[in-house]
């Protein structure tokens, strides 16, 4: 499950949240407790992902870049726990190869 984001932060969902709302979208989120702090996901966009009060990455912001960069987040991901969802305008040809890169993270 995603943990609370810092004060003033967008709120992060939950796995429970990440489901698809009809539209294709489906909510990213990260296995917080299992993160290992390897600040690949933080220097790839900060906008995105912040650590928490415990030193763990969570989702500050799901709209805070592109969808490419929470694809590259979760292929970068030492610990294998951040999982993209799917994008906004899943419907978009152009989201196809984003989308197939990632399926495997979104297990």
């Amino acid at each position: 499950p995603v943990e609370a984001p810092p004060a003033g932060a967008a709120e992060a969902p939950t796995r429970a949240a990440a489901g698809s709302n009809g539209s294709g979208y489906s909510a990213p989120w990260i296995e917080t407790d299992e993160c290992t702090a390897c600040d690949e996901c933080t220097n790839l966009n900060d906008e995105i992902f912040v650590y928490n009060e415990d030193g763990k990455a969570i989702i500050k912001n799901p709209a805070g870049g592109p969808y490419e960069d929470l694809v590259k987040a979760a292929e970068k991901c030492t610990a294998r726990i951040i999982h993209p969802g799917l994008p906004q305008n899943a419907d978009d040809p152009a989201m196809a190869k984003l989308i197939k890169r990632a399926e495997k993270y979104n297990s």
